[in-house]
């Protein structure tokens, strides 16, 4: 596949900062913390250089929806282990059950679809894509086992991953195990036409 030009960059920049700006207000307002974005680069991955790039002694947490209709894939937010306990906790401070097992499965569950949900929905109203996604499931990990979690929602190899560096951060936690700052990434894991979609649907808006 050829590079992504420089206009292609810019859009994907441009979509993907709106995308996640909506999802930190939304992350911002269920934990009650300031949450920053840092939105740093736009590029295409083989997911052979993700998993290179963490280490297998890290544990990981994913949780991925997968994407129909018009483009498809698996949306993912990936955190540290330690990061998505946290921020599952600071979801359960409500209801005062930080200790139950399942409910910080499903507050990370909903925490995902939430964020994906408002990331996606600017991502294809913007480039006038209609994308439907599941219910979020989890995995916790190596990276191995989280990128081929991922490929079995795909239901085949993912071909291509779409990075739109949008590192978010949760300050200010204050948790009992001295984490103070929790970060997160979001990925696209798309199928081999998908990205050719998305793309073309991006040069559509250059001006004739």
């Amino acid at each position: 596949m050829e590079p992504l030009n420089s206009f292609q960059i810019d859009a994907l920049k441009e979509v993907g900062s709106m995308g996640m700006g909506n999802a930190a207000t939304s992350l911002s307002k269920l934990v009650g913390k300031q949450v920053q974005l840092n939105l740093s680069n736009v590029q295409t991955l083989d997911p052979d250089a993700v998993a290179r790039s963490i280490p297998e002694s890290i544990t990981m947490t994913g949780v991925m929806l997968r994407m129909t209709g018009d483009i498809k894939g698996v949306i993912m937010l990936l955190l540290e282990f330690n990061n998505a306990v946290v921020l599952s906790n600071l979801m359960l401070v409500p209801l005062q059950q930080q200790d139950d097992p399942v409910m910080c499965e499903s507050a990370l569950c909903e925490t995902g679809n939430i964020l994906a949900g408002s990331y996606l929905n600017v991502l294809f109203q913007f480039l006038d894509l209609k994308v439907i996604q599941s219910a979020p499931i989890t995995c916790t990990g190596t990276i191995t086992d989280v990128l081929e979690q991922a490929s079995e929602l795909m239901e085949h190899d993912i071909k291509q991953l779409l990075n739109i560096e949008t590192m978010f951060m949760v300050h200010d936690v204050g948790h009992e195990s001295g984490l103070n700052t929790i970060y997160g990434d979001m990925f696209l894991l798309l199928d081999s036409g998908s990205l050719d979609v998305l793309l073309s649907s991006i040069n559509n808006m250059i001006p004739e």
